[in-house]
């Protein structure tokens, strides 16, 4: 059986990467569990990149998130541990309104939907019979859920990182953009965070994210679609009759078997 600091580290990749990922898709603030209070952030001061192709990229990716106002993706999941001796690799499809509706689902190997709005967070694991419903207010003033926040800019991941624009990237038609960690508390637990970045879109087509103890993973994008139109159904799961509603939040260790 897993330890619950396992469980909980599983969970902060998981919300680290679907934050920063909501973040660069639609200008969702990223707020990580470490990141300073209020007081330490005023007084906290983002490094202006030198490099004009960067600032000018970095530019263009503000300016794509504010014209944002839903987007559909298929998304591949890897993800390397150390005790395992190949990756997990998951599919699946994410969908996202502006400014608070989000439908995270997995769709292989393992089925599991999250869905955030302004009311409701909602977990629900299919083959286990199992659900989570719990009120968005019951986050309120908690760390666990601070990086859903609104209408802040890429600006603010440079309180928390330095960016660098790599040489060359690996992957065509993209930009590849390093970001570092400018607090130990953050170094303590990632070592860096990879951003691939679209020539033509100026948005996101994969993340990576590396831990401080060798584990990383990474998330790509495909066949994304800006503004499209999203039926409200998609946020929003009818639990079959079977399902045990659970009424707290269990980090996402109920479907830990694909984490």
């Amino acid at each position: 059986m897993r330890t619950q600091d396992t469980m909980m580290k599983r969970l902060s990749t998981f919300a680290a990467l679907l934050a920063l990922s909501l973040a660069l898709i639609s200008g969702w603030r990223v707020a990580r569990s470490d990141a300073p209070e209020p007081e330490e952030q005023k007084s906290g001061k983002a490094h202006a990149p030198s490099d004009p192709l960067l600032t000018r990229i970095l530019h263009e990716f503000d300016r794509a998130q504010r014209e944002t106002g839903s987007l559909v993706a298929e998304f591949t999941e890897k993800k390397q541990l150390k005790l395992l001796a190949h990756p997990v690799v998951s599919r699946g499809e994410l969908y996202y309104n502006r400014p608070n509706q989000v439908r995270w689902e997995y769709l292989e190997p393992d089925h599991k939907v999250f869905v955030i709005t302004e009311e409701m967070y909602v977990a629900y694991y299919p083959t286990l019979k199992r659900a989570e419903e719990v009120p968005i207010k019951k986050f309120v003033g908690k760390r666990l859920f601070r990086f859903i926040g609104l209408g802040q800019s890429i600006d603010d991941l440079g309180k928390y990182y330095d960016f660098r624009l790599a040489d060359a990237s690996d992957l065509p038609d993209t930009w590849l953009l390093l970001l570092t960690p400018r607090k130990q508390k953050i170094r303590d637990k990632m070592t860096d965070m990879k951003i691939w970045v679209d020539k033509t879109t100026f948005m996101p087509r994969q993340l990576r994210y590396e831990e401080a103890d060798g584990d990383w993973t990474m998330l790509a994008f495909q066949n994304m679609r800006l503004n499209a139109e999203i039926a409200a159904q998609r946020f929003h799961i009818d639990l079959p009759k079977d399902v045990v509603v659970s009424e707290t939040f269990n980090g996402f260790s109920l479907g830990e078997q694909s984490f």
